[in-house]
């Protein structure tokens, strides 16, 4: 059984569920995943997680992103990117030190409300869905987290182009609506392209091209251990003596105080899984939270 992550470069067209539908019937195992939806306008990281790497998903997706976005002012569509349908449009001319000024506003915690074509759900329903009924609904803002944000290009007029470090949930098209109100006008995004998933950049990332030509062994020798989706935690090691009671859901008392609540947990450089910290009459202890690894 292939277990891990694998690293592509998701090309314009196809969605995240085309890229896992190839994935799968390449590798020939149902247990296959993204995380983290590129729409098909979109290029960029994509992390595929296959077998037990599926257990890291939720991990990978609350990781940061980073993009390259261009955005066009003056445009306005239904979905605040160029796929959608034209609401409105407008001759703009900006200049530099407009689209700078602009840009510092928005870094750091802002409120944003996603765009009416996103799979997030409403009373158990997916956005897009209202949207292609026709149907109103009330979409609340959520609080996100812009780290960074930096003009990378600018025609002098009415387009550019950005780098953005963001937090988990937050959405480009929304970004660039905003972005385009707060300067009197309107904002679409016209190409999108993300670098970087966590730890995961795109200068590691395989063309979908090149992965259908490549053998399983291949494949094996590119798939990537799955521990690495989660290097925000730090790392336990655990003796091997322990190891056994560990996996069956013993508590492993620590001998130091720890504050962190998730753990990578080791066993002689063999990952085992997510560990847990508990507290316990002033003592501290280290409880698996997710196998990884499975019987010894």
């Amino acid at each position: 059984m292939m277990d891990g992550l694998l690293i592509f470069d998701k090309e314009k067209g196809i969605t995240s569920h085309d890229l896992v539908y190839k994935v799968r019937k390449k590798l020939g195992i149902k247990k296959v995943g993204h995380t983290g939806t590129l729409d098909p306008m979109a290029t960029g990281v994509l992390v595929i997680s296959i077998g037990k790497g599926t257990k890291t998903s939720d991990y990978i997706l609350s990781s940061d992103k980073v993009y390259e976005a261009k955005i066009k002012l003056g445009v306005l569509t239904d979905s605040y990117d160029i796929t959608g349908k034209i609401l409105e449009e407008e001759d703009v001319c900006f200049t530099d030190e407009d689209i700078k000024d602009t840009l510092i506003k928005f870094t750091g915690k802002i409120s944003q409300r996603p765009p009416i074509y996103s799979a997030l759900k409403v009373n158990g329903k997916k956005l897009y869905e209202y949207a292609r009924e026709g149907k109103d609904v009330e979409i609340k803002k959520r609080d996100v987290e812009i780290y960074k944000i930096e003009l990378l290009d600018f025609n002098g007029k009415d387009e550019f182009t950005i780098l953005t470090k963001v937090s988990k949930g937050t959405y480009i098209r929304s970004l660039a609506n905003d972005l385009g109100r707060s300067l009197g006008t309107f904002g679409t995004l016209t190409e999108l392209r993300r670098i970087r998933t966590g730890s995961f950049k795109i200068e590691d990332a395989i063309k979908v091209s090149d992965f259908e030509k490549l053998s399983l062994d291949e494949i094996k020798e590119k798939i990537l251990p799955m521990d690495l989706a989660l290097m925000n935690f730090k790392r336990i090691d655990i003796p091997k003596s322990f190891c056994e009671k560990f996996i069956m859901g013993q508590f492993y008392k620590l001998k130091e105080k720890l504050n962190d609540e998730n753990y990578r947990v080791y066993s002689e450089n063999k990952f085992l899984g997510i560990g847990e910290l508990k507290k316990k009459d002033g003592e501290f202890f280290l409880k698996m939270k997710k196998n990884l690894i499975g019987d010894l």
